[in-house]
């Protein structure tokens, strides 16, 4: 009888024993599935935006949102390779994606890149647009660029270059964009123009009507990275509103800011005029995005939605 129950007993423990191994083997494998659906709910998390498909024109700005809570500050967001800043609006993240004017058409891909994780999370686009032509007589010293004049022009764009190189990767803005000057539109973005029947461009900005003296307002908050006369857009002022967007104002008769100070939306950095390379009284006004010229009014429109 003694027997018995000690053989009895030994069973007992060993199927207690095995029972114990398949409850931790369970475990262990929920517990693995878990870890595994709570990185595939991570990574999938990072790919949360309003609308997963845009569409642009040749320089055109598209406004990215991503859905609340959605997206880490770690993450790298780019499209076509590029690194794209994105900040918080809202308690949500968005972002803003410009299209060069010389695009080759070919579809935009946005990827959120995350623990050298690429998960694809938009697709831009490219739609056709024409641009109209424009003969236009001026200067020719303005055209025909002697020695001295050159060497000038060069060393200007060496230090627009520095200065389009370092915007930070956070807004100095909260506000929309809007327009620097209520005014007609002499010559819109993207036109392709010859100057003097010889130089031909293509113009990168918008063109107002503006009587010498017209004050001009920043189109947003930002700090004046440039203010001086420069040899083809003259009194010139640039504005740096941080994520890379550039809003730059020209020919203007008298700059009214100075490099290094902050400016907040609205605020009138100078006056309108007829200086640089020029046909009459006018302002230049140009964008620039994510390293491209683009239609600012591209920018006031999507930064309003």
């Amino acid at each position: 009888m003694m027997v018995f129950l000690k053989l009895l007993k030994g069973v007992s423990l060993k199927i207690s024993f095995l029972i114990i191994c398949l409850a931790l083997s369970s475990c262990s494998m929920i517990s693995k599935k878990n870890i595994s659906n709570q990185k595939n709910q991570s990574v999938k998390s990072e790919a949360k935006i309003e609308n997963e498909k845009f569409s642009v024109k040749p320089g055109e700005v598209v406004k990215i949102n991503f859905v609340k809570n959605s997206l880490s500050e770690n993450a790298i967001l780019e499209c076509d390779e590029k690194k794209i800043p994105y900040y918080l609006e809202n308690d949500r993240y968005v972002a803003f994606v410009a299209e060069t004017y010389f695009t080759n058409f070919n579809d935009i891909k946005c990827y959120i890149d995350k623990n050298s994780k690429k998960t694809q999370v938009a697709t831009i686009s490219v739609g056709q647009k024409e641009f109209p032509s424009e003969r236009l007589n001026v200067d020719q010293r303005r055209v025909s660029l002697n020695a001295k004049d050159l060497k000038r022009v060069q060393k200007e764009q060496v230090f627009l270059n520095k200065n389009y190189s370092n915007s930070p990767s956070h807004p100095y803005f909260d506000e929309p964009f809007m327009l620097p000057i209520d005014a007609f539109v002499t010559s819109i973005y993207g036109s392709r123009r010859l100057f003097n029947n010889s130089k031909q461009t293509q113009h990168l900005g918008t063109d107002f009507r503006a009587a010498v003296g017209e004050p001009i307002k920043a189109t947003n908050s930002g700090k004046v990275v440039v203010a001086r006369d420069l040899f083809f857009t003259g009194g010139t002022v640039t504005i740096d509103h941080g994520l890379g967007i550039f809003s730059i104002y020209g020919h203007l008769s008298k700059v009214q800011v100075q490099e290094g100070e902050f400016v907040p939306k609205g605020t009138q950095i100078g006056l309108a005029g007829a200086t640089g390379r020029v046909t009459g009284p006018h302002l230049h006004w140009g964008v620039k995005v994510n390293g491209h010229f683009i239609e600012g009014e591209s920018l006031v429109k999507e930064s309003a939605d």
